[in-house]
């Protein structure tokens, strides 16, 4: 599996929080319904602590993930995380890839939740998805916080529509 655009989303949110002081990461943003970058930071980092801490299982559940508080107020936390998870991306080998049961919490409780057939280099690379989806939230609040000089322009923004763009000025 290429994990080089793991490693390329992960260190632009790294290469943030080294700029960033805790008044802007944990501040409360109007354009984010209240929500805070330190926030969106937790829930990107938690989905890819999930995926990678049920690896070794058959079934995947975000739902279930545990949050961890500290990944949304403390910087420093946050940058030794995305280093642990930098290496262990970095451990990761083709044999490593194997079928999973996704599975989520459904809002009718009683209803039979069988899961999605999926395997993990796929959930992989929806935690990167997510994660570039989760960027261009926190770039809305560094454009509100005028910290928008923080990160570069393709912060955020899919690597298939930075394709499309480069395209395009050709």
């Amino acid at each position: 599996m290429n994990i080089v655009p793991h490693k390329k989303v992960l260190q632009d949110l790294k290469d943030l929080l080294i700029q960033m002081d805790v008044d802007s990461f944990c501040h409360k943003n109007k354009t984010l319904f209240g929500g805070s970058i330190g926030e969106h930071f937790r829930h990107i980092i938690e989905f890819y602590l999930c995926c990678l801490s049920q690896k070794g299982t058959k079934n995947v559940n975000y739902d279930v993930r545990q949050r961890d508080k500290q990944l949304e107020i403390d910087i420093r936390v946050g940058i030794a995380t995305i280093d642990t998870l930098l290496g262990r991306l970095n451990q990761l080998e083709t044999r490593d890839d194997k079928p999973l049961i996704m599975n989520n919490c459904m809002e009718n409780e009683n209803e039979k939740n069988k899961g999605v057939q999926t395997s993990f280099f796929r959930e992989l690379i929806y935690c990167m998805d997510h994660c570039i989806h989760h960027q261009s939230l926190i770039k809305i609040a560094l454009l509100e916080q005028n910290l928008i000089h923080f990160i570069d322009p393709d912060f955020g923004v899919a690597f298939s529509t930075q394709l499309y763009r480069r395209q395009c000025a050709s």
